[in-house]
């Protein structure tokens, strides 16, 4: 078993800090990550791993280290997309690219997995197996991690765990928090209402759009609250209402954008199916239609309770057994990473999540994942690579 790492030099943290400051000031939005993926095939071609692959799913980017001695696969991952949020953190390194951010960590997870890529390089002598270096685009919506998949991340060589971390605000820089369910399902939908647009003085000639989309919204509040078990997790939100280019016309429709979220893959559908079901009859009923068009549905994350355990050991061996934190709720947040574990066809996994030094929530405009958590990341990603490495490797 190689020795693992307690400590990272400290011109390595200083390299990851100025790639992560420089991927922030330079977000990307999914599948349009071309710079970022530059930034990675670059540094892991100077790290020399064996082999790196470039343009996997379009923008991803995907590394092999092979140790010196034959042994299983052990894969990681970072996600590089940013959002569309214009950002107000006032910082020096703070986005050139307007209208865009990283407003969610990924920055921060494409520096961690870079600089550990280095770690373990420095080390190949001492590993037996190979570690895999999995960059993928469009997490955010745009279900990245299924088409890397698709695109064969997890062969070649066949890949027995993996895992990946993401920043969680609300706990400190140096904890790490795990839970087994940790991300719900999610289902996004664009709803448009159609109708029959007029002078806003002579509604009665009118089918109103604006209308009858705001008896849906209201209406479909009781699908949560009536239809489904009140101890079971779900989240029905409408999060956008467009209509309408002035105070006195009535538009000829309407655009409802939204998203479900569940625990459970057959909640996530039996609210689809109910929301579809009452919004067609409140239109109907108000001489209107709706449409209703779906985005990639993302399933929960189930975590393998066997490596969730061995994360819980390097966490506690690494970071204190007290920093190693459960969660004390349900997370209804979405996570692609699902479509990399073995529940959905993948391997055996683990996400985490990372306490970074931001108070700022993700996916807000004043967020910034900053330098702290980079060492304890890097760590976590380097010993979890050697610890699962040492184990599937003495199960073959």
């Amino acid at each position: 078993m190689a020795l693992p790492v307690r400590k990272i030099d400290g011109k390595l943290l200083k390299w990851a800090r100025r790639i992560r400051e420089d991927l922030h000031r330079h977000p990307e939005l999914g599948y349009q990550e071309r710079r970022t993926a530059s930034v990675v095939a670059d540094s892991l071609r100077e790290a020399a791993l064996d082999n790196v692959r470039t343009e996997v799913a379009e923008t991803g980017v995907i590394g092999l280290l092979r140790g010196a001695r034959p042994g299983g696969t052990v894969a990681l991952r970072a996600d590089m997309d940013a959002l569309p949020i214009r950002e107000q953190t006032g910082l020096g390194y703070a986005s050139v690219n307007e209208g865009v951010m990283h407003a969610c960590g990924h920055d921060g997870h494409v520096a961690i997995l870079l600089a550990t890529a280095r770690v373990l390089a420095q080390m190949r002598d001492q590993i037996a197996g190979s570690v895999k270096f999995i960059f993928q685009p469009a997490e955010e919506g745009g279900a990245g991690g299924k088409r890397m998949v698709e695109a064969g991340c997890l062969k070649d060589p066949d890949v027995d765990a993996i895992f990946a971390l993401h920043a969680r605000s609300g706990i400190k820089p140096g904890q790490i928090q795990l839970s087994l369910t940790s991300n719900a399902g999610v289902n996004g939908f664009e709803m448009t209402v159609r109708g029959k647009g007029g002078h806003g003085a002579r509604p009665h000639e009118c089918v109103d759009p604006v209308a009858i989309g705001a008896q849906i919204i209201t209406a479909a509040q009781t699908i949560v609250s009536r239809e489904m078990r009140p101890d079971r997790p779900v989240v029905l939100s409408f999060c956008g209402f467009q209509a309408g280019t002035k105070n006195n016309i009535i538009p000829d429709s309407a655009k409802l954008l939204g998203t479900i979220r569940a625990l459970d893959m057959a909640d996530l559908r039996r609210v689809r199916r109910a929301l579809g079901r009452l919004a067609g009859n409140v239109a109907r009923s108000m001489r209107g239609e709706v449409a209703i068009h779906d985005d990639e549905l993302y399933p929960p994350v189930k975590n393998d309770a066997r490596m969730l355990e061995l994360v819980r050991e390097v966490g506690g061996d690494l970071l204190g057994k007290r920093n190693v934190l459960g969660s004390p709720e349900q997370r209804m947040g979405g996570e692609d990473f699902a479509f990399y574990l073995a529940d959905q066809g993948g391997a055996p996994g683990v996400i985490f999540g990372l306490g970074i030094e931001s108070r700022e929530n993700l996916h807000t405009a004043r967020f910034d994942f900053g330098s702290a958590a980079l060492e304890p990341g890097i760590l976590m990603m380097a010993n979890l690579a050697l610890r699962a490495l040492d184990r599937v490797t003495n199960a073959k």
